[in-house]
């Protein structure tokens, strides 16, 4: 059986990194007894993956891991096997793996919700196509970013110098930008992400400041991240069902 587990990162723990995250989940999984399903071969470990890794420093709310679960294990008595279970078990199971999750886990790594997944269903990394995110300014700033931004939506191309590792690529970020809004000290970004083009907030961030002409080392009061989507725009905690028809 497959999963989706929607969780955040605050705290302290904005500052742990990618892989810290997946040996913490790892423990979670462990320390709530969920038998989890395990990868053939000389090393085996545990089947999960997370969506996009998250910038170090940021807080979330839309965070996302696929896990494959091993009903029919010796460790799994407390749940039903999947082939006997009716709907009332299912449901009951969703409820129990979330109560379990969420006493093994701690405030500031928290799940948010839990939903089983069509067998063939892509798993979250690949699964990513946008980022919404927010990020809240000091006051003074919000009337010049905002004319900036309205500036930029009307362009029909943006391009801008992306550096990697290795090389710096030409890009276009005006395709990449989905959503800009301002709510009151609050700027809301919708920009892609995934393995097409992955945009941070920062370059965009940076962008604004430019055009607004305000000095490049202001930074947002604080960025978080509050969902990840689909290329579609459909939200990967939409995906599956909370209780899946049997």
């Amino acid at each position: 059986m497959k999963i989706r587990v929607k969780f955040g990162k605050e705290g302290a723990l904005c500052y742990i990194g990618h892989l810290d995250v997946l040996r913490t989940f790892q423990k979670i999984f462990r320390r709530a007894e969920i038998p989890m399903a395990y990868s053939k071969g000389f090393s085996p470990h545990p089947i999960m993956s997370f969506a996009l890794p998250l910038g170090l420093g940021l807080s979330s709310e839309g965070e996302y891991l696929d896990a494959e679960l091993d009903l029919e294990s010796g460790q799994s008595s407390l749940f039903p096997p999947e082939h006997s279970a009716s709907f009332e078990a299912i449901k009951g199971l969703r409820r129990e793996l979330m109560e379990r999750l969420v006493r093994a886990t701690s405030v500031e790594l928290p799940v948010y919700d839990l939903r089983f997944l069509p067998e063939k269903c892509e798993n979250a990394m690949a699964s990513v196509g946008r980022a919404l995110y927010g990020l809240n300014l000091n006051q003074t700033w919000t009337s010049p970013l905002e004319q900036a931004g309205k500036s930029l939506l009307e362009r029909e191309s943006i391009p801008v110098e992306k550096k990697t590792k290795t090389r710096s690529l030409e890009m276009d970020l005006r395709p990449c930008i989905y959503r800009m809004s301002f709510h009151q000290n609050r700027l809301i970004l919708e920009l892609s992400a995934g393995s097409r083009a992955n945009v941070k907030p920062e370059a965009v961030w940076e962008l604004l400041l430019w055009e607004a002409n305000l000095p490049e080392n202001l930074s947002p009061l604080s960025i978080r991240r509050l969902d990840l989507m689909t290329e579609s725009g459909l939200s990967l905690g939409e995906v599956g069902e909370e209780v899946p028809y049997v």
